[in-house]
């Protein structure tokens, strides 16, 4: 399985979902049916043949609508931050400045946009870390942006990822959502003191275990929807050793069971 953060959604039934947390910026390439995004500051809507970017720290509530025929598809790519860094530090000058005018959440990519999402698709079976089909992707993801970039296109893909400690906490627990976490792990993973990471993240209005469970839940749905692993393996991928705690948790977190999902991503109404 590729390591790269780049999943495809499927589905034939009606999906909704509630609060989805959005850890990373998101770009979003629906190529059937139709995505609905609603934010606190609107309603979106991004037709089969449009893209869509969610800026990353915001929880969202999404409708996907299946096309008939066809059913609902869309490629999710999770912007990596270390690629970020890279793409900024090489092309930063180079890349026209910030805001764009008339850029929004949903757009009809540029042709060469397009052809570079295609080339990154291309490349996942041998997207491995540290590997050279990770460098390949890597330059095929660089190809994408810049062609976004020409084409002033999801400016909010190219702003720097935060920096708050609660950032910080959400990229240390996303590399094992599995793990029994502590707040002392992190404490520690972050060079401060227990009380001084409670202190932090309260005056950023969260908590450790608020956090741990953005990063499981945000797991727990790309794993539900977009793979196929059974509904235990995935609970215990996201740290629930039991799996109908795990259902509890992603029903009242998302408004449907894992099963009810899944029977709507694989099943027609």
């Amino acid at each position: 399985m590729s390591d790269l953060p780049l999943f495809i959604f499927r589905s034939l039934q009606r999906q909704r979902l509630a609060q989805v947390p959005v850890l990373s910026t998101l770009l979003i390439a629906v190529e059937h049916g139709e995505k609905q995004l609603i934010t606190a500051s609107g309603r979106w809507h991004c037709p089969a043949g449009s893209w869509l970017v969610i800026p990353a720290g915001q929880t969202v509530e999404i409708v996907n609508q299946p096309a008939v025929p066809g059913g609902y598809h869309a490629w999710t790519l999770a912007q990596p931050q270390a690629w970020l860094q890279r793409l900024l530090a090489q092309y930063g000058p180079q890349l026209p400045a910030l805001p764009w005018p008339q850029d929004t959440p949903v757009f009809r990519p540029a042709p060469a946009a397009v052809a570079e999402l295609a080339r990154l698709q291309a490349l996942l079976p041998q997207a491995q870390a540290g590997t050279l089909g990770a460098a390949r992707a890597e330059h095929a993801w660089q190809g994408l942006m810049l062609a976004l970039a020409e084409a002033r296109q999801g400016a909010d893909l190219f702003r720097q990822p935060r920096l708050d400690v609660s950032a910080q906490v959400q990229s240390l627990l996303a590399f094992d959502p599995a793990r029994d976490w502590q707040a002392g792990d992190i404490a520690a993973g972050l060079a401060m003191s227990g009380a001084t990471l409670r202190r932090r993240l309260a005056a950023e209005a969260t908590s450790f275990s608020t956090l741990l469970n953005e990063v499981r839940m945000e797991r727990a749905l790309g794993l539900v929807n977009a793979s196929q692993q059974a509904l235990t393996q995935v609970a215990a991928a996201c740290g629930y050793q039991s799996p109908s705690r795990f259902s509890a948790a992603f029903r009242q977190r998302f408004g449907v069971s894992p099963s009810q999902l899944r029977q709507q991503r694989d099943q027609p109404a």
